[in-house]
């Protein structure tokens, strides 16, 4: 069974292949729901976009025209896909099914994006469990730490976050809402919602810009950079307050001004002379545009962020074999603390 989303197709075809995957997503989703009673699904209830555990199915070793053998592959959204192939031998016409799961093999085979397609298997209903991952009780505040994903992994993770946090608020009642609002942090902003047109986070930019302009929903965004230049200028445009520390860079300052409201682009004069720990605080949250010092965190306190002290680094030991082969090991098989 696996939570995989929408394949991102960008050809030609796109939009017929669009139409494939999604016919076949909502079957493969029907067939789970009327297979597993347990679940206590309305097959015909469910649209594309249900959050509904599924069958996958494998396409590796399929012919050209979607069969093992003589046989028709018949087994979950592959099979799906498969089942809306014309009835013919005309290979011209079966480009678009063969681009479709070529991409899904691709998915399977690609190491990195193997966590989206574990089987969960089928006791229970596993989507409140998902959800309870992110808004659970047990901490109010949860870190999604994507730092060492590749770009391709960390682009469609930081969507899927985005859009079920939104979702959620979606389809809460307005006094589910006021009760449990929710502010997502995009820690380097500029990775998840960069102001060039970066393929791998085009989905992750569109839930973020999203959720940028439903604040009534009870969700709120921060977004945290030491580049504000690199950010997507929507998303800044929409946030309403502002809390800037020093910038040398003009470049950023000027990106910063383009974005502030008129009445306050002066502030961004002094942005250069600022101390460390000191910023400037304007927008809705703040009643007056200030100049603030932001308290200083205790030793145990403070993230570790700290740079590498290259003198003292010199001053141990050279890397050993025996850390070397560590480290391939790890970067081997993405195993951050194997030993």
């Amino acid at each position: 069974i696996s939570s995989l989303g929408h394949c991102a197709l960008s050809t030609n075809s796109s939009q017929l292949q669009s139409n494939i995957l999604k016919n076949a997503l909502l079957t493969a989703r029907a067939r789970i729901a009327r297979e597993h009673s347990e679940l206590h699904l309305q097959a015909d209830r469910l649209t594309v976009d249900s959050p509904v555990p599924y069958e996958l199915g494998n396409p590796s070793g399929l012919d050209e025209f979607g069969k093992i053998g003589d046989q028709d592959y018949t087994t979950g959204l592959v099979g799906a896909i498969n089942a809306q192939r014309p009835d013919n031998k005309t290979k011209s016409q079966h480009d678009s099914f063969n681009r479709v799961l070529g991409k899904i093999e691709s998915f399977l085979n690609d190491e990195r994006l193997s966590f989206m397609n574990r089987d969960c298997g089928i006791t229970e209903d596993p989507m409140p469990k998902i959800l309870a991952q992110l808004l659970g009780q047990e901490s109010s505040v949860k870190v999604v730490d994507l730092s060492g994903a590749p770009n391709e992994v960390a682009g469609i993770a930081s969507a899927v976050i985005a859009r079920t946090l939104f979702s959620v608020k979606v389809w809460q009642s307005a006094e589910e809402r006021n009760q449990s609002p929710i502010l997502l942090i995009c820690e380097e902003a500029h990775r998840y919602v960069p102001n060039s047109g970066e393929a791998q986070y085009v989905a992750a930019q569109n839930a973020i810009k999203r959720i940028a302009k439903g604040r009534k929903y009870g969700i709120g965004l921060m977004l945290v950079s030491q580049r504000p230049s690199e950010v997507d200028a929507t998303v800044l445009s929409q946030c309403n307050s502002w809390i800037v520390l020093r910038i040398t860079n003009e470049s950023d300052s000027t990106h910063v001004r383009g974005v502030l409201p008129d009445s306050m682009s002066g502030l961004t004069k002094m942005l250069s002379g600022l101390r460390r720990r000191e910023a400037v605080f304007v927008g809705s949250a703040a009643m007056l545009p200030s100049r603030i010092l932001i308290e200083e965190l205790p030793r145990d306190k403070l993230p570790k962020s700290n740079d590498i002290d290259f003198d003292k680094g010199w001053q141990s030991d050279g890397v050993s074999l025996k850390m070397l082969k560590t480290i391939s090991r790890r970067w081997r098989y993405q195993e951050r603390n194997s030993s």
